[in-house]
């Protein structure tokens, strides 16, 4: 017992840890003088013994009593803290109010007071934790992204005020956002036992069984849904919208592999996590009807009308004998390979089992999954693709048991995270990190009662970096880093869009979920979109349910 109360205090240690973080606040006259300015002889003599500046033409700075350096320039507000090999850059109206910036000044109470063109503003330090962090994101995402359970992105009214009201627009990929969230909450539900939790991720999952039911076809679920009582949504969202049987509603259709990756990984942890009887009950009909449809089809994903969807193949003769598909080969062995692998663990009975033999041993599904990861050129690498591994990673690697398939699996997967480990995605980390767990805890409905993985083995550090960086504020606010000075060479992406040869800290790039690409160095908007947020909270809770963060 002592044990246990230890694990369980260790647990804690990460989320209730304070630490300093830069937050912008209204401009205040300071109680006390300004601290004396920099002058250009200074601020020159700094620039040419300090790392390289991410803006070269600063107009003014400061020195704090710490040692750390300000200094301004037109494209914002850097930072050099003591023994910093690099300079902390503050741009865009995530911090600082619209417009150039002119000067900056430190006040007496060791905030930064920021003129620019558009107002004044201020930088100052708050005592905060990882908990307090993933209460406000929660809170926003309760607020204003979730319509009748499914979340999503929103829409304000105002982006300088909040609370003046929001909409809540259809997603191309309602069913794979939702299913994220879910998996968030019923992480947050095994870690605490938060009766909320378990309360939103019920929610989120009876909207995802709902995706089902609207479209009147066993197995096969919708996009997205929207009141009938909108006009044709085709128009203002593309694709392709049927109208549901009971007239209420219309539904998109043409469902992505993505969907589904989604809806199977939020099934099984709220199967392990959360479910009571019943909820199981539901689960093993829903898990079943879609699997058995896939099967039926001979592993295609056929709508309704008996068209197979743009990305819903999964067979042999597109992966292993069509060179058209040769870039979804790994992946899409490694989806269809998870999808039988929890449907067994969910519905029972040998067939799923049998099916994942049959594509094992006569059509090399296994080995496939291990160049799962391309590795260019920069304009092949999808960062979908990427997201939806890691999802496809995590329940196939938790039930599966066979030792030779497990050394397989895991030989996929590291090859994955070491390309991916540049990133510092705390995500994908921590699945690799569960993962490794998986090796001493194979039960999958039971908490681990301690770490059982080396932090430096999943770069733990990093992880704990990111979510004390990441921002609470999820808007998307529009952000530009490829005029920078202190980047180095430059490339673009399959989009044409500049991205870095390195990542950025996560506090100075434009928001993104796990589907985008963290080399990407402009993008964002005028702060009226909202992310969910669920891009912090299920790394968050993943990675305390697993005690991987202690």
């Amino acid at each position: 017992m002592l044990n246990l109360c230890a694990c369980l205090l260790l647990a804690a240690a990460f989320l209730d840890e304070p630490f300093q973080e830069w937050t912008p606040t209204a401009a205040s006259p300071s109680s006390e003088a300004a601290r004396t300015p920099l002058s250009p002889e200074e601020v020159a003599q700094l620039i040419a013994n300090s790392p390289p500046l991410p803006f070269d033409n600063p107009t003014s700075g400061a020195k704090a009593t710490t040692g750390a350096i300000w200094l301004a320039a037109p494209q914002g507000v850097m930072l050099l803290e003591p023994g910093a090999a690099r300079w902390r850059l503050f741009h865009s109206r995530r911090w600082l109010p619209q417009g150039e910036v002119r000067s900056l000044q430190l006040d007496g109470a060791d905030g930064v007071q920021v003129e620019t063109t558009g107002g004044k503003g201020r930088l100052s330090q708050r005592a905060w934790t990882p908990r307090h962090k993933a209460d406000a994101v929660l809170k926003q995402l309760r607020e204003r992204n979730v319509l009748r359970g499914f979340v999503s992105e929103s829409e304000l009214n105002n982006a300088d005020e909040p609370s003046a009201g929001h909409f809540q627009p259809s997603s191309d990929n309602d069913g794979l956002w939702t299913s994220m969230y879910v998996a968030a909450e019923a992480f947050r539900y095994g870690a605490t036992g938060a009766e909320d939790a378990r309360a939103n991720a019920q929610q989120s999952l009876n909207a995802l069984f709902e995706l089902e039911r609207i479209t009147g076809s066993p197995g096969f679920v919708a996009r997205s849904i929207v009141p009938s009582s909108e006009p044709d949504p085709t128009e203002r969202y593309g694709g392709h919208w049927v109208r549901s049987a009971d007239d209420k509603w219309w539904w998109k259709s043409d469902t992505s592999s993505d969907e589904l990756v989604g809806h199977y990984f939020a099934y099984s942890v709220y199967y392990d996590l959360v479910a009571d009887e019943s909820e199981k009950l539901a689960l093993r009909g829903t898990v079943q009807r879609i699997t058995d449809r896939i099967l039926k089809d001979d592993f295609n994903y056929l709508d309704p009308d008996g068209k197979r969807t743009t990305w819903g193949f999964w067979g042999p003769r597109d992966l292993n004998h069509n060179l058209e598909h040769i870039d979804e080969r790994g992946l899409n062995s490694l989806e269809l390979l998870m999808f039988l692998e929890v449907a067994h663990h969910i519905v029972g009975g040998p067939r799923y089992a049998e099916v994942a033999k049959d594509l094992i041993d006569q059509h090399a599904y296994a080995t496939n999954t291990l160049q799962q990861k391309l590795l260019g050129p920069v304009e092949w690498i999808n960062h979908s693709d990427d997201e939806l591994a890691f999802l496809s990673y995590y329940p196939l690697l938790r039930y599966e048991r066979d030792p030779a398939l497990r050394k397989i699996y895991l030989a996929s997967l590291e090859r994955s995270w070491i390309i991916e480990q540049p990133e510092r995605s705390p995500l994908f980390n921590l699945i690799f990190g569960a993962a490794l767990q998986g090796e001493r805890h194979a039960d999958p409905a039971r908490r681990p009662a301690q770490r059982h993985v080396s932090p430096e083995r999943y770069d733990q550090a990093a992880c704990l970096e990111w979510f004390r960086d990441a921002p609470a504020d999820t808007r998307y606010w529009a952000i530009q880093n490829s005029m920078r000075k202190d980047l180095g060479p430059l490339q673009k992406d399959r989009f044409g869009r500049v991205r870095s040869l390195q990542v950025l800290p996560v506090s100075e790039r434009p928001v993104m979920k796990w589907n985008g690409d963290p080399y990407v160095l402009d993008g964002g908007g005028d702060g009226r979109t909202c992310d969910d947020g669920t891009f912090y909270l299920l790394p968050l809770w993943l990675g305390e349910y697993h005690r991987l963060l202690d």
